[in-house]
């Protein structure tokens, strides 16, 4: 059985759409907002009766939302679907076509298009720098014909499945990040912990993308900038973590120059300062994963993005699959 929970956060405009992908698929649906006041949650309940409504009292944040309606599904494999992500109608069938197929995986993610340009990609699983920096691979690009089912450094927290067992091993999301980074570290520890994630190909999603808080918000801004720290010095093996920290601190001032032009600078230093300052948690949890994981540096080195190119134009580095 699968579970399948979206969570909105001021999604008036696309929440109806998405529902209605998500009712046309075998599964239970799940329905969290996070923004009081904002939708008509009776008149939701009413249109998709067969949907489980959960009105929060105030922004949780996408982390905490998306972990306690997890807590109440039931199924055996867990999709998390954003609010501005609309399911093809295939795209279950397309996910259990890949678990038969590859049954000792179990966290999967989608091919994500365009909505306003279906021709283009939105995103095609996330991608992990050699010096810690996620991006969603393939995004603007061109969508390219005959994509395989490949390996992938992490899922995109658009559209994911995990299977059940393994979200409770990871205890979910890291409710730290509140929002922004929190798919990338998921699929980081899932990747500490022996696991790998596939890109389903045929698992389509068309994408709106930043549609609640826009592309490049003050808030995405923010927890941008402090959650890409935390993601990196808390998984990141020791190793590999004193090679790659000078490029880290210097692509992240590299960037911090550049939105201090743009007039960003404070809120740039906040964030860099809140992320030193809320080090104390990320730390214990370096310590856990650090002892318990399951994949040397060497086998995790090959799963990162080396080459520059693909990194500056954020291009799809999948690893094809033996």
């Amino acid at each position: 059985m699968f579970s399948l929970i979206t969570l909105s956060y001021r999604s008036a405009e696309n929440i109806d759409r998405c529902l209605a992908a998500l009712t046309a698929q075998d599964a239970q649906i799940i329905h969290a907002d996070n923004s009081p006041g904002d939708l008509d949650m009776a008149a939701l309940a009413a249109k998709y009766p067969s949907v489980r409504q959960i009105a929060n009292p105030i922004n949780l944040g996408f982390a905490v939302g998306m972990n306690r309606a997890a807590a109440e599904s039931t199924g055996e494999w867990i999709g998390l679907i954003n609010p501005d992500a609309f399911l093809d109608a295939g795209w279950l069938d397309a996910m259990r076509d890949a678990i038969a197929a590859y049954p000792d995986v179990r966290l999967f993610t989608s091919l994500q298009l365009n909505d306003d340009r279906p021709d283009r990609l939105d995103g095609a699983g996330d991608a992990l720098t050699f010096f810690g920096f996620p991006y969603r691979a393939g995004i603007g690009h061109t969508r390219p014909d005959g994509l395989e089912i490949a390996e992938v450094f992490a899922p995109c927290g658009a559209a994911m499945l995990i299977h059940r067992d393994l979200w409770a091993q990871l205890g979910g999301f890291d409710e730290d990040f509140f929002c922004y980074c929190e798919d990338a570290d998921l699929g980081f520890r899932a990747r500490m912990a022996g696991e790998r994630c596939l890109l389903v190909p045929n698992a389509i999603v068309r994408h709106v993308g930043s549609a609640s808080l826009g592309v490049r918000s003050d808030f995405a801004l923010y927890h941008g900038y402090r959650n890409r720290i935390w993601l990196y010095l808390k998984s990141m093996p020791t190793g590999l973590l004193i090679a790659t920290l000078p490029i880290h601190i210097g692509m992240t001032l590299v960037g911090a120059v550049k939105d201090t032009l743009k007039g960003k600078g404070a809120l740039v230093c906040s964030a860099v300062v809140d992320a030193w300052q809320g080090l104390r948690p990320i730390l214990e949890h370096r310590k856990f994963i650090q002892k318990t994981r399951q994949l040397g540096s060497l086998r995790l080195a090959k799963s990162l993005t080396w080459n520059p190119l693909k990194i500056v134009t954020r291009d799809l580095d999948h690893r094809r699959l033996k």
